[in-house]
């Protein structure tokens, strides 16, 4: 009798709910009714995700999702992964669905269709999947600056404080610097990252950048990346200052190091972001330019070095008479105008055989680049690309936004179209058809890379 009562009194305060929500008299009833309707709502939703066991996300294109054998193996659930596609006029949006399964089960392999090794070339298989150096091939060493100041105006170029670090089968292990730029015959690459990298995750990307070039490589290689202090910060407005100008005070290591493989045949530089400024400004240094505020002390010529300075243009040039560096900047974090003649680091391209930029022009964080000086309020390259530089003197407006020409030593490519609104690295490694050629670049693999822009 009770139940029965009870049931009689849910079932009148329901009726008068429909009814008070049918005709609301009051705007308290409105809003009550509203909030109501969407319990119910979801309510429904989490009773069909519950009864349908998958959860989706949004994951923006950008985003990597990688993992590898071992880290499979070690879960108690895998994930198994159905891709969607969805593309509107002006963006493609990637979702994926992640759907619980046993782990009695063998995980599969970590690669999949998303990864940025098989988009990067997808007609060849990964030849070191575990992330470790082939040591026929090449070999990988961290020069680190973390431990010292992160701003200085000069260097002692007999004792720099650089310390080296080599990736072996058990780790990255310590060893003498020398013993990473001796000249063994091996084509040597710079690589410098960019802002708001912790150390692990600074190895991580040369690691990354090594398996590409792997993939590619004909010849035996030697990747020294530069690790320098730019974690990021409480601050991240203040932090992006202080970086740049620490990025900058870099570009004297970057001098230093091409003075050191001076009688290397063959050396490339990669810069991304704020990295980018440290190669530029580097190569600038090494040339004999000058920036106000920081002094280079340069080190003595060898008597027989295949590399001499021209003391009538002061041209880093090789025992052949041809300029030594190639170079490639990913997002490059500097003023367009900084390579044109007269510019800030111009005096740096008197010793550039070829020059490759990758830019986007919907880069949400380069477009805002103009913030790091109010007064002449930059445009960056990273963005636009690169004007009045040797080969683009037609273009001198240092806020051009016309299409950009290639020359025969200076290319610039946008992937905005292909990429995306990111600032990733990843994602220019990962989804730019025109990384390939800047691998080939690094290489000196032009061959290749001719035939990829025909």
């Amino acid at each position: 009798m009770t139940t029965s009562k009870a049931s009689t009194e849910a079932s009148t305060v329901h009726q008068s709910m429909n009814a008070t929500c049918a005709n609301p008299t009051r705007p308290t009833e409105t809003l009550w009714c509203g909030l109501v309707r969407c319990v119910l709502i979801l309510a429904v939703f989490i009773g069909w995700a519950s009864w349908d066991s998958t959860l989706v996300y949004r994951v923006p294109r950008s985003l990597s999702l990688h993992s590898s054998q071992s880290d499979l193996a070690r879960r108690e659930i895998t994930l198994a992964r159905r891709e969607i596609t969805y593309t509107r006029p002006d963006q493609s949006v990637r979702y994926v669905a992640f759907t619980a399964q046993s782990s009695e089960e063998p995980s599969g392999p970590g690669q999949c269709s998303c990864d940025p090794v098989e988009q990067a070339s997808s007609s060849k298989k990964v030849n070191n999947p575990t992330g470790l150096p082939d040591p026929n091939l090449s070999d990988v060493w961290e020069l680190s600056s973390r431990h010292l100041p992160e701003k200085f105006r000069c260097i002692d170029p007999r004792s720099p404080g650089l310390k080296a670090l080599r990736r072996t089968e058990t780790g990255w292990e310590s060893e003498d610097l020398e013993n990473a730029l001796i000249d063994d015959g091996r084509l040597t690459i710079v690589y410098v990252h960019g802002n708001f990298m912790e150390r692990n995750n600074a190895r991580e990307r040369a690691l990354i950048l090594n398996q590409y070039l792997q993939q590619r490589s004909t010849r035996p290689y030697r990747l020294l990346m530069l690790s320098w202090p730019s974690t990021r910060e409480p601050h991240p407005l203040r932090d992006v200052y202080e970086n740049a100008e620490s990025a900058e005070c870099q570009a004297l290591y970057v001098g230093w190091l091409l003075e050191r493989l001076r009688n290397h045949s063959e050396v490339s530089l990669l810069g991304f972001s704020f990295g980018a400024r440290a190669v530029t400004g580097g190569l600038h240094f090494a040339a004999g330019g000058t920036i106000p505020g920081f002094q280079f002390r340069s080190l003595e010529a060898n008597g027989d070095s295949r590399q001499q300075v021209d003391t009538r243009q002061g041209v880093a040039v090789s025992a052949r008479g041809e300029p030594t560096y190639r170079v490639a900047l990913v997002a490059p974090a500097v003023d367009r105008s900084w390579l044109a003649r007269g510019g800030k680091h111009a005096k740096g391209m008197e010793s550039v055989s070829g020059l490759i930029n990758l830019y986007n022009s919907r880069d949400p964080i380069l477009r805002r680049f103009r913030f790091l000086d109010r007064f002449s309020r930059p445009v960056a390259a990273g963005f636009a690309g690169f004007v009045g530089a040797q080969g683009f003197e037609s273009i001198s407006n240092p806020r051009s936004t016309e299409p950009l020409e290639n020359s025969t030593k200076v290319r610039q490519f946008d992937c905005g179209s292909v990429i995306g609104t990111t600032h990733s690295e990843r994602s220019y490694y990962g989804q730019c058809p025109y990384f390939q050629l800047v691998l080939d670049h690094l290489l000196g693999q032009e061959f290749n890379a001719n035939a990829f822009t025909e």
